[in-house]
């Protein structure tokens, strides 16, 4: 049976971070507005003397080199670049530490983070008395600035729980109360009417709903390229295709065996060049590495 054209969803023609503009702050702006925001002016921009105006993070630690050959002690240590670790560098970068993000794959954001969701909850359905129920609106109210500092297109687009039949209501108002007992503001139930001026293309069964305005989503890897790339700038130590073999403890020291890999084809290349992937000696393709120490 074809397509009934006349039960199409409406085209209402909602903008796309990338398409004649950007998201910044949560909100689209259009591209003739994005110079001077989503653009940040070159006087503004972090490696201009300009420091004082600049809005990302300010300590510029220098990185050790990639060349070196002796153990090398760090103040922290990061496995895994992926959303987390990379925003556990980003904030590391703000003090004077000496700090190493690690990551095992051939780029930052390759793990778990590229397979994202990549919504911004507003907590209202975590389990109060959680870590998750703790943090989860407080975290949510910090993308919006995060956003603006590092431009990564976060969409203040807002979320909708949908209740189809009565019994569903009874979840709503469960969700809501939750969320309240979470901190979460700005909730509340939209009834039917309202709900299809909001979201004509919902099921017809839709009844009502929890609408949450404050909830948003990321492009995961672009979040996560964002924190990893100005923690880089602000003096954090990234090294790819480093997978951590073994962590032992020697005395106060944390000690770290890492496996470096590099693509076969790579690999053979510098050797026919008597170089190694850092331009010194020939590379086998599993230079261990002795990294490092945690803060006591």
């Amino acid at each position: 049976m074809p397509p009934n054209a006349s039960n199409a969803p409406p085209d209402r023609k909602l903008p796309q971070h990338g398409v004649k503009g950007a998201f910044y702050g949560g909100h689209f702006v259009d591209l003739e507005d994005c110079a001077g925001t989503f653009q940040p002016e070159a006087k503004n921009c972090s490696q201009c003397p300009n420091q004082g105006s600049c809005p990302r993070s300010q300590s510029r630690n220098a990185a050790i080199s990639a060349a070196s050959k002796e153990e090398v002690v760090y103040d922290v240590v990061i496995c895994g670049a992926g959303c987390i670790g990379s925003a556990i560098a980003r904030e590391l970068s703000k003090y004077s530490l000496k700090t190493l993000l690690l990551e095992a794959a051939d780029d930052v954001s390759q793990g778990a983070t590229k397979g994202n969701s990549g919504i911004v909850h507003a907590g209202y359905d975590d389990k109060p008395g959680t870590n998750r129920a703790k943090f989860c609106w407080k975290g949510n109210q910090m993308f919006t600035q995060l956003d603006r500092e590092l431009r990564f297109g976060y969409q203040l687009n807002g979320s909708l729980v949908v209740a189809t039949n009565q019994d569903e209501l009874k979840i709503l108002d469960d969700l809501m109360k939750r969320g309240e007992t979470n901190g979460v503001k700005n909730l509340r139930i939209v009834q039917k009417e309202e709900l299809f001026k909001m979201e004509p293309a919902l099921n017809p069964n839709a009844i009502a709903a929890l609408q949450a305005p404050d909830a948003g989503n990321v492009i995961p890897y672009e979040y996560a390229i964002a924190l990893a790339e100005n923690a880089v700038d602000n003096g954090v130590e990234l090294r790819i295709r480093r997978e951590v073999t073994d962590i032992s403890k020697k005395g106060e020291i944390f000690q770290l065996d890492v496996r470096h890999w590099e693509p076969k084809e790579y690999v053979e290349a510098r050797e026919k060049m008597g170089k190694s992937a850092d331009g010194s000696e020939p590379l086998d393709g599993s230079d261990n590495m002795n990294l490092g120490r945690l803060l006591s």
